[in-house]
């Protein structure tokens, strides 16, 4: 298997900000301060580095703050293809007190000229030849960019390259259009892209035929503690998470998704991929840092998780879809 490429739009840096007590004050004394480079694909990326997949990360940086975002990329060892633009990348700042209170300031993404996307394309289609699988992964940063996923999407077929993408809202509807190779989403953002709330087991399958009906072959549907079940033309699986004290859940998708990745590139099975993908959430929900786990930490939850399926009309798998959708 060649390079996996995982594409990350809109990156950030991750700053976390530890302090005793989240309580508002005048003035706030900063015990410890951590950086990461935060986005979505900015975590698959390093937690397919550290189960030793041959990984590249492609990324729109803007100014010092996005050369902070390569370096600390670099640092974790990922090696980044960086499509440069005029403004800032944007910064996520995270406070946090001793009892894993915390509250987080999102700033807004760069907005991404006409001139500058072409020039992201162009940047995105010399990378891709040497590249077996791409990971479309997170937001846009502004509505100017909603077709990015797109015309990537386009230009990975016209080269044969299969495509993996996990977003939500406008960029994600539109990129269906060009019919990625699978979706990866949790059940909010599947219900806002279908436009339908999702119940019963039923719904389930249905909503995949909706996928389908759009020319994806495969569907990953995470569920939260719940677990994660993987939908293909003529199978089904659904996984069970293991029972764990949750630090910061923040990352456990990418994790997932990266560790799922790991599972298929190895070529494992489908069941074995989606047993994967759950163990590494589970990990990465145990710890503060985003995306940090390795394959011991998988190994250790690994047979704690209960997968099952296969076939997609046995009716024991209806009982527990519809069990595992129930609403909280």
């Amino acid at each position: 298997m060649g390079i996996i490429l995982v594409v990350t739009p809109n990156p950030c840096i991750d700053k976390t900000l530890f302090v005793n007590s989240i309580a508002p004050k005048p003035k706030v004394i900063v015990e410890k301060v951590k950086e990461i480079a935060g986005g979505k694909g900015s975590n698959v990326s390093r937690v397919l580095y550290r189960l030793g997949i041959e990984v590249g990360h492609f990324v729109i940086l803007g100014g010092y703050t996005g050369q902070r975002v390569k370096s600390l990329m670099e640092l974790d060892g990922v090696p980044v293809y960086p499509a440069w633009i005029s403004q800032l990348t944007r910064v996520v700042t995270t406070v946090v007190d001793r009892n894993w209170q915390q509250i987080a300031y999102f700033e807004p993404g760069p907005v991404i000229s006409s001139q500058e996307m072409e020039q992201v394309l162009l940047t995105f289609e010399k990378i891709i030849p040497s590249v077996e699988l791409i990971v479309l992964c997170g937001s846009v940063s502004d509505q100017s960019a909603h077709a990015l996923y797109y015309r990537m999407i386009q230009i990975a077929k016209k080269n044969r390259i299969k495509t993996i993408i996990d977003s939500r809202g406008a960029p994600l509807i539109e990129a269906l259009k060009a019919q990625p190779w699978m979706v990866k989403m949790n059940r909010e953002e599947a219900e806002e892209t279908w436009g339908r709330k999702i119940i019963c087991g039923d719904d389930l399958h249905k909503f995949y035929g909706f996928l389908n009906s759009k020319g994806i072959e495969y569907c990953i549907l995470t569920l939260g503690e719940k677990g994660a079940w993987f939908r293909g033309e003529r199978l089904s699986w659904l996984g069970y998470s293991p029972k764990v004290t949750s630090v910061n859940p923040v990352g456990s998708g990418d994790s997932f998704l990266a560790a799922f990745i790991f599972g298929f590139v190895n070529g494992r099975k489908w069941d074995e991929c989606l047993q994967l993908g759950i163990a590494a959430g589970a990990a990465n929900a145990q710890t503060w840092d985003a995306a940090m786990i390795t394959w011991h930490d998988i190994q250790l939850l690994l047979p704690e998780v209960k997968v099952e399926g296969g076939d997609i009309f046995l009716e024991r798998e209806w009982k527990n879809l519809n069990s595992i959708c129930e609403n909280e």
